[in-house]
């Protein structure tokens, strides 16, 4: 499941603000927040583009969101030095 910056910070147990600091600071991001070339396709982030009516001038704008991949929570995680828990089954994390 893809999820957004925001949530992946959430899981993560992190400020999405810390978060996008450390992806700016290890050039994962690029100022704008775009996400750096060298990291495009590596299958742990990658940018949606997405659009919105506006009807104050009757268009469509159009934007990218920051998303990371499952692959991408575990990567994060090594890189911020959190630990994930992992079991071999859903039914025993109840």
């Amino acid at each position: 499941m893809n999820r957004t910056i925001r949530k992946a910070a959430s899981v993560l147990g992190v400020r999405e603000s810390d978060l996008r600091k450390h992806l700016q600071d290890t050039n994962v991001l690029n100022k704008d927040g775009t996400l750096a070339s060298r990291y495009i396709g590596r299958g742990h982030l990658f940018m949606d583009p997405r659009q919105h009516w506006n009807d104050r001038i009757k268009k469509y704008v159009h934007y990218s969101v920051l998303m990371v991949t499952e692959a991408g929570i575990d990567w994060l995680a090594a890189r911020l030095g959190v630990a994930i828990t992992t079991t071999s089954h859903k039914d025993d994390a109840a």
